[in-house]
């Protein structure tokens, strides 16, 4: 809801209907408003004397005299008390006397004047109105009649500018919740991003940016009873770099860094989005290749063999392939052993690519390096 698209009593839910209710709580009557309709012509005549001793009175308070600040805006509340004071005597106590009595509230509220202040002042301004209207009523049971009636009013005046009071307060006390909400939701995003970030670098190699052993050992988990149950084969490949060390004594690290960023970066971009590469540590590779033969795998092998030939350094691999599935079915660790079995094999052969399945070590000779 836009509030400046609503009046103060239309924001506070004051309608005619609350006005009325009011008004009964506090006995104020229409006979009330016609006798202070009556004094009008009186307290028009009296209105600027009145307003002078009036400020007069409270910039006397030191306190008051700091809120009120410069002549200028005395002379503009010298004013603004004129009409509240006429208003008084209106005779017309509906919706648009309620709201400019709201508004006061609000101005009050926005200028941090306490309430122990305004009492006091109406209490003040009710008094020297009062002496006037006694001057020029007499003795009687009119006078006491009228007193009355401004009595009611100025009680009636008194709640609805504690209402703004207690509406601004509420307001703020809903903006302030608000925002702790707004400033939760916001922490809660972060820390749930951030464990994200966590998750994922506690799931990746920092160097290649493939998955570590760690997630290996997870997705294993779930991708063999998810092969097993769709009796589908799942393929691992396991594989190292030859004469790695060579690399690193005779190039330097950063260079053996590099070689293996090579192979991170081929292995990510010749695999399925769902097959999964990780680096299993050292120069030591594996992917997990769900739904794929061992001859799915090597071909694969084969396309990572062949653009690393054409790399800096032009690495060579010795690479042990597994079958998992669909009618025989190893765990992931006695998986992971067969491959790296089969792995070392090759390399005892020269390297290249060695295939097996789930019943034998190594079914087929070493594919030779591309």
């Amino acid at each position: 809801m836009n509030p400046t698209h609503y009046s103060p009593a239309q924001r506070m839910h004051i309608n005619d209907l609350e006005i009325a209710r009011r008004k009964e709580l506090f006995g104020f009557t229409a006979r009330d408003a016609e006798l202070l309709a009556a004094c009008r012509p009186c307290i028009a005549a009296r209105t600027d004397e009145l307003v002078g001793r009036f400020f007069s009175l409270q910039t006397e308070i030191a306190e008051v005299a700091e809120i009120i600040g410069d002549a200028d805006t005395l002379r503009r509340l010298r004013g603004e008390l004129s009409r509240y004071v006429s208003d008084l005597f209106s005779g017309d106590y509906g919706a648009a006397y309620v709201n400019d009595r709201l508004h006061i509230g609000m101005i009050h509220k926005r200028l941090a004047i306490e309430p122990k202040h305004f009492l006091a002042a109406m209490h003040l301004l009710k008094h020297l109105l009062l002496e006037v209207l006694d001057t020029h009523l007499g003795a009687g049971p009119l006078r006491e009649a009228t007193r009355q009636a401004l009595d009611k009013l100025f009680h009636f005046d008194t709640g609805l500018v504690f209402d703004t009071y207690i509406h601004s307060l509420l307001a703020e006390v809903e903006a302030a919740r608000n925002e702790a909400i707004r400033h939760a939701l916001s922490l809660e995003e972060q820390i749930a991003e951030r464990t994200r970030e966590l998750e994922e670098l506690s799931r990746q190699d920092s160097l290649t940016g493939l998955y570590n052993q760690r997630f290996l050992m997870e997705s294993l988990g779930n991708e063999l009873p998810r092969a097993q149950r769709a009796g589908k084969p799942l393929s691992l490949l396991y594989f190292d770099v030859d004469n790695f060390k060579q690399i690193n004594d005779s190039a330097g690290h950063l260079a053996g860094d590099a070689v293996l960023c090579t192979i991170g970066t081929i292995l990510l971009e010749e695999s399925r989005t769902y097959d999964i590469c990780c680096r299993y540590g050292g120069d030591e590779f594996c992917v997990v290749l769900p739904d794929c033969t061992v001859q799915g795998a090597s071909r694969f092998a084969e396309r990572l063999l062949r653009r690393l030939a054409d790399s800096a350094h032009a690495p060579h691999l010795s690479i042990g392939i597994v079958q998992n599935g669909p009618e025989h079915w190893l765990d992931a660790l006695e998986l992971i052993h067969r491959a790296d079995q089969l792995m070392y094999a090759a390399k005892r052969s020269g390297g290249g690519i060695l295939l097996g399945d789930a019943l034998t070590a190594g079914a087929a000779s070493p594919t030779p390096r591309g």
